[in-house]
């Protein structure tokens, strides 16, 4: 970012020096002695908490190698423990670490306090040496009590409350032009360190008050901290995924790639024949001016006119070239998004793919995955066929538990609309019978197209849907599109209440709330630009009802955790995707898998509202989706 300012290396040495010697000030000490060490471990013992850093020579939790480990009980001092510098400085072995350090760290008296504990825990497990008693992480407690605007990085935050400037890892090892942060020598490193885990033991004094402040702390300390335990173990076992299989698929979609691009090429000529089929503005120029089809927008940058799968599709009625390279993109991304880049995450001392789970990315709280992210993986299509290459261990079975409409039971529960329990509680299809009451006809005499209708609406009223999108998804005039809409808050009074409360109250105090507390503040909806305020509404009940279904979500796994730990440890959940849980089990204990999960995700809430799991089991993940 500084180099992007025109900023010169001797400003930017400058500026590290600076902060050294802001940092000296400070009482950091290197711990490279049995009798340093012998004095942290009882002054940890004593404190009975601490705050702990990592330092490693990468960002890959299951991979990297320790560097050093950074220890704070009290504002007055800080311990860097080096143990794995590439330099001739003296260090304690890792050993002589671990043995000081495991009985500590395994003792569940003890609390310990991190900044990001998932990455910090693997580091330390890998290493032999578990966290016992993980009981703050100030990453997770950021993303409850900070604005959506706020990044919520370690110096980040360290810098917005507290004014204080920490090294960075660019001026650490990027600047010095060292390998990774191994190379970098001991004094530098303390100061860099040490102040970690100082700085994550201050936002724990400061997020501990925030969040009774934010009306948050049961949300944090009986959902996001349980949930931490659950996510570790289910990126610490991963999931299987058979190599040889995504390579043949591979091969087999390059094939497919092959012959389209020539069926292209035959409809268009010889004079086409260098074309990228990759390359908007070549599509572009293909489309309207070689083809002669009617431009149907501008593209986003306005510099031109559209090809996206929108215009595609439309185009695809007129000629058969549009149809043909929409299914070449779909290809081509299946090829380089997950294909090709799959393989590099196998980890090869166990063929399994460990994604890593966020609880902080998403605004609404919703769980995210990446590196890679497993939740993007295409359900159906020829996509869907890479599910085939995610498989249980020998002789276990998939087992996937989807909530069904959770987000839609959610709002019924929130809303209290009779209508919308009474479909629910009946247990009859909340599509059919939506469609059934905007066509006022009987439930068994609603047909296909209308069923898409209900369903469309169902799904979309809580992402703000709006005339022209539904005219534009159902291809039907904008007119009957607004008819349906209101036909359906007609029908599902209230909702239509709940949702204007919901307003009402983001209007008066400038955040929306979920069930469990989770606040998200949406300041766009004081902006006079009505695009912008009518984006704020949308994003008002999206979140209160997206919010309050991944807290449900979120409670189901840490119970179904506590169920199999007790009736079945063999069992153990995989993968979190969005309404669905991944779970494996001993093929001779699926039935009792199968149960104790039903049980467990249908009554984790004690609502007037039943919620419904569905349960499928099989040999891969191609064959438990839905």
């Amino acid at each position: 970012m500084l180099a992007d300012l025109g900023v010169t290396k001797e400003q930017k040495e400058a500026l590290f020096q600076q902060k050294m010697a802001t940092l000296k000030q400070k009482n950091f000490q290197l711990v490279t002695t049995p009798i340093a060490l012998a004095q942290v471990v009882t002054e940890i013992e004593a404190a009975g908490f601490c705050a702990l850093d990592t330092e490693t020579d990468g960002i890959n939790a299951l991979r990297a190698d320790l560097v050093g480990i950074s220890a704070c009980t009290s504002e007055r001092v800080a311990y860097y423990i080096p143990i794995g510098h590439q330099t001739d400085e003296p260090q304690l072995a890792k050993e002589e670490v671990r043995s000081a350090l495991k009985p500590l760290l395994a003792n569940p008296e003890i609390k310990y306090y991190f900044h990001n504990a998932k990455f910090d825990m693997h580091i330390l497990a890998s290493h032999g040496m578990p966290v016992a008693n993980v009981a703050f992480d100030s990453l997770s407690a950021a993303a409850l009590v900070t604005k959506d605007w706020q990044r919520i990085g370690l110096k980040h935050l360290a810098l917005f409350y507290f004014d204080e400037h920490m090294l960075t890892y660019e001026e650490m090892v990027k600047a010095k032009k060292l390998k990774n942060f191994s190379y970098a020598s001991l004094e530098p490193s303390l100061y860099y360190a040490a102040n970690d885990a100082y700085q994550t033991l201050k936002l724990v004094r400061l997020f501990e008050k925030e969040l009774v402040k934010e009306g948050v702390e049961k949300l944090f300390y009986e959902v996001e901290m349980p949930l931490l335990r659950v996510l570790y173990e289910m990126e610490k076992k991963g999931i299987f995924i058979d190599r040889d299989y995504l390579s043949a698929f591979s091969e087999l979609v390059s094939t497919m790639l092959e012959r389209l691009e020539q069926k292209i090429l035959s409809l268009l000529g010889p004079e086409q024949k260098t074309i990228n089929l990759n390359s908007p503005k070549q599509i572009e120029h293909l489309l309207f001016e070689v083809l002669s089809l009617p431009p149907q927008k501008k593209s986003a940058k306005r510099t031109g006119y559209s090809t996206d799968q929108e215009v595609l599709e439309h185009l695809s009625k007129l000629h058969p070239v549009p149809g043909l390279i929409l299914k070449y993109r779909e290809l081509f991304k299946l090829q380089s998004t997950y294909l090709q880049a799959l393989p590099s995450y196998i980890n090869p001392q166990d063929n399994r793919i460990h994604t890593t789970f966020s609880q902080t990315r998403v605004a609404t709280g919703r769980l995210s995955s990446f590196d890679p992210n497993l939740q993007n993986i295409p359900v159906s299509g020829p996509g869907g066929e890479i599910r085939t290459a995610f498989r249980p261990d020998p002789e276990f079975k998939l087992i996937s538990a989807d909530y069904s409409q959770i987000e839609l039971r959610v709002l019924a529960y929130l809303s209290q609309d009779k209508a919308l329990i009474a479909a629910f509680e009946s247990g009859r299809d909340i599509h059919r019978e939506t469609a059934g009451r905007l066509f006022q006809v009987p439930f068994d005499e609603v047909t296909h197209e209308q069923r898409q209708i209900g369903k469309r609406i169902n799904f979309s009223i809580l992402y703000g849907l709006t005339p022209y999108g539904l005219s534009k998804d159902l291809d039907i005039p904008f007119k009957e599109a607004k008819q349906y809409i209101e036909a359906y808050f007609a029908q599902y009074l209230g909702v239509r209440a709940w949702m204007d409360t919901v307003i009402v109250g983001l209007e008066e105090r400038g955040y929306v709330t979920t069930l469990g507390g989770r606040r998200r503040y949406i300041p766009a909806i004081y902006e006079k630009n009505r695009i912008l305020h009518e984006e704020a509404k949308r994003i008002a009940i999206n979140t209160v009802a997206q919010g309050t279904a991944a807290e449900t979500m979120k409670k189901g796994m840490i119970q179904l955790r506590e169920r199999f730990l007790k009736e079945l440890p063999e069992a153990q959940m995989l993968l979190q995707i969005h309404d669905e849980i991944l779970i494996q089990s001993p093929k001779d204990q699926v039935e009792k898998a199968e149960q104790i999960t039903k049980e467990t995700l249908e009554g984790i809430e004690k609502w007037n509202v039943p919620l419904e799991a569905s349960i499928r089991s099989g040999f891969n993940w191609r064959e438990v989706s839905k």
